[in-house]
């Protein structure tokens, strides 16, 4: 794992530093750890999820380099998929984006595409459970205390400290990687009904992430799509098929002779999901089909597609 400065900070340290306590009540003497590599900062909240098999309840906050600071904030939100260590305790978001040399790992270094980007726009990866699990994410209002503590984080301990009031969210993006999808859904319903979020969330990406075929999951973004339609929803997949015999219950055999190949894994919900799209003229539903000259495998979506969906959102800033 790549080793990076680190530092503990305490939320009252940093209220002094800010110049007086904003809200005492909220406060806590628990050290936040902090680390500047790659700049600008990453902050490591203890925000409690509940989430099981986790044993550092963190989420990783991100500022990149030459951090604009102002009176809101545009955030990234990413669901990380299964987790590598499965079914044991997930790996923490410390390791989860720090680990250049680890043979999966290494493809979620995904800090450094936020500052590829240039865009002045946050970062926040929440630690989920083996099996993408999202704790209390996932109750009522609980995506909206996430949110708030996420900004409570950057008040205290981030690079709004000096701010009088804590900042407010402008942009909203919701993403995920593979299995982080059926999360996804969730928070993009739940935050999709809430007045006060649902024209701030303007796009969803699922890196890889559409598996629901019994969940209909095209049917619900298509759905939401035509219910949202100041907020794009763009769905990445990877092409695969299967095999299959004359008798669809058994696999291909001399006695079972081959028939024909369906779609496997994403490829089914997201070609359903473009189809649905066509029809009815959705203009806010983008899927993209990954090629090997795009996409080197599953893991390296996230990556290969981030700092370039981020120049191209035109209602973020620039750095």
């Amino acid at each position: 794992m790549k080793s990076s400065p680190i530092l503990l900070l305490s939320f009252p340290y940093l209220l002094v530093a800010a110049g007086g306590a904003k809200n005492e009540s909220a406060a806590s003497d628990e050290p936040i750890r902090r680390d500047t590599a790659p700049p600008l900062m990453s902050l490591y909240l203890p925000i409690p999820l509940g989430v099981p098999r986790v044993d550092a309840q963190s989420t990783g906050v991100f500022v990149p380099a030459n951090y604009r600071v102002g009176k809101t904030i545009d955030l990234v939100v990413f669901l990380r998929g299964y987790d590598i260590n499965r079914p044991k305790a997930a790996t923490s978001v410390a390791e989860y984006w720090n680990s250049s040399k680890h043979p999966i790992l290494r493809s979620f270094m995904l800090r450094e595409e936020i500052n590829k980007s240039g865009k002045n726009v946050i970062l926040a990866v929440p630690t989920l459970g083996p099996f993408a699990e999202v704790g209390k994410l996932k109750d009522d209002g609980g995506v909206q205390q996430f949110l708030g503590n996420v900004l409570d984080g950057l008040w205290r301990s981030g690079p709004h400290v000096g701010l009088k009031d804590r900042p407010t969210i402008r942009h909203l993006i919701l993403a995920a990687h593979s299995g982080g999808g059926v999360p996804l859904r969730r928070l993009a319903q739940d935050l999709g009904d809430d007045d006060a979020y649902k024209d701030k969330l303007k796009e969803c990406w699922g890196f890889d992430s559409i598996y629901g075929v019994k969940d209909k999951d095209a049917d619900f973004w298509s759905g939401w799509a035509k219910g949202h339609p100041g907020s794009k929803v763009t769905m990445f997949y990877i092409f695969t098929q299967k095999d299959v015999g004359k008798d669809p219950k058994l696999p291909v055999s001399p006695s079972n002779p081959f028939d024909h190949r369906t779609p496997t894994g994403t490829a089914f919900p997201a070609m359903e999901l473009e189809r649905l799209a066509k029809a009815q003229m959705l203009g806010n539903v983008a899927v993209v089909r990954e090629t090997k000259a795009s996409t080197l495998n599953h893991n390296e979506v996230p990556r290969t597609h981030l700092a370039d969906l981020l120049k191209a959102a035109h209602y973020l800033d620039d750095r």
